[in-house]
């Protein structure tokens, strides 16, 4: 993805419980919807462990990055207390691909030539590809934090 300067913010939180996370999981999900992370790309959130969590958003670029950080300050401190820690490392990605060298988030979607393949199809097929895709993220995921424990 030539010249393509989506920012990610990963952040890292740790919560006295699991009612917490769970709490913390569903008010991520609100966020995305119509909060203060409403301007990603995507966002993605990992438990790590019982009481951890990992959350990955993308931004189309760093003034979009920047533009929700006193909205999500605040979105923390109205949480005080239902985590123990949060920190966020943040960064341009440098790359982005699916299995076989495709890229993710393109925004092109590859219709077949074939007049007969409906829109629906298509849609089927990319909501399949997206579906590997997460769970692709997920196992890297997990075999970057399993080795950063050990």
């Amino acid at each position: 993805m030539k010249g393509y300067n989506m920012i990610a913010r990963i952040i890292m939180s740790e919560h006295p419980n699991e009612k917490d996370l769970e709490h913390f999981t569903s008010d991520h999900k609100d966020a995305v919807k119509d909060g203060f992370l409403a301007n990603t790309q995507f966002s993605i959130s990992v438990q790590r462990s019982p009481t951890s969590l990992l959350v990955i958003s993308g931004y189309e670029n760093q003034s979009s990055a920047d533009s929700n950080l006193q909205a999500r300050q605040k979105w923390f401190d109205e949480r005080r207390g239902k985590y123990i820690d949060t920190f966020y490392y943040e960064g341009e990605i440098k790359t982005m691909m699916r299995g076989g060298g495709n890229h993710m988030l393109s925004g092109e979607v590859q219709v077949s030539s074939n007049s007969n393949t409906s829109q629906t199809d298509v849609i089927r097929d990319e909501v399949r590809d997206l579906r590997n895709e997460v769970s692709e993220l997920k196992e890297m995921i997990k075999m970057l934090t399993d080795n950063s424990s050990h």
